[in-house]
């Protein structure tokens, strides 16, 4: 089986991507999915969020308070590293394990969408290949804001913490520039596809 890393900063564009592997039949293994279940009411990273963090960081329905989390996580390294060692690590391994089962039911191409892989001291090199989703940083600030209701001073902060597209060039084995239309972004996705010999 091969596997196949969808990775991007944030407003890139990666669920775009990823959403529309999934209409054309391919598995994805979502890591975004899994954080947000890790810190939804009951999810398995509460009790550690709640040990670490405290109870002002979980919201009456029990789920983890994102904006107040991000408010600290972005301007503290050290919580950061706090936050990642509660979550990120659990990710790897559950990932890991959805891999395998994905390889003991037959499929022969499994997309793993990763947003950090880089990120996380990652060369990519466990993985088959590796697509990065860019866009440009105006076009991605102004998605974000948009869409989550960040301020450009936090977006600035999220994005000084991730990777530049620069380094993702250099790493990745493919590139989806995702600065235009939907519709374009679909062909060059097929394009990857056919060049890749995934679909005829």
């Amino acid at each position: 089986m091969r596997t196949i890393a969808i990775t991007g900063g944030i407003g890139s564009g990666k669920t775009a991507v990823t959403d529309y592997l999934e209409e054309k039949g391919f598995p994805v293994i979502d890591t975004d999915c899994m954080a947000h279940a890790m810190t939804a009411p009951g999810g398995k990273a509460i009790p550690y969020i709640r040990k670490h963090f405290g109870e002002d960081f979980i919201l009456p329905d029990g789920s983890m308070d994102r904006e107040a989390i991000r408010n600290v996580v972005y301007r503290n390294p050290e919580m950061m590293n706090v936050l990642e060692k509660g979550t990120t690590e659990v990710i790897a391994r559950d990932t890991k394990a959805e891999i395998e089962r994905m390889r003991t039911l037959g499929a022969p191409v499994t997309f793993v969408a990763i947003p950090l892989l880089f990120e996380t001291g990652s060369d990519g090199s466990e993985y088959d290949g590796v697509w990065a989703v860019t866009a440009s940083e105006e076009v991605r600030m102004k998605r974000v804001m948009a869409r989550d209701g960040l301020t450009e001073e936090m977006v600035r902060r999220i994005l000084k913490k991730q990777v530049s597209d620069e380094v993702r060039r250099e790493k990745a084995s493919e590139l989806i520039d995702n600065s235009g239309t939907l519709a374009e972004l679909r062909s060059r996705v097929d394009f990857l596809l056919q060049k890749n010999h995934l679909i005829s």
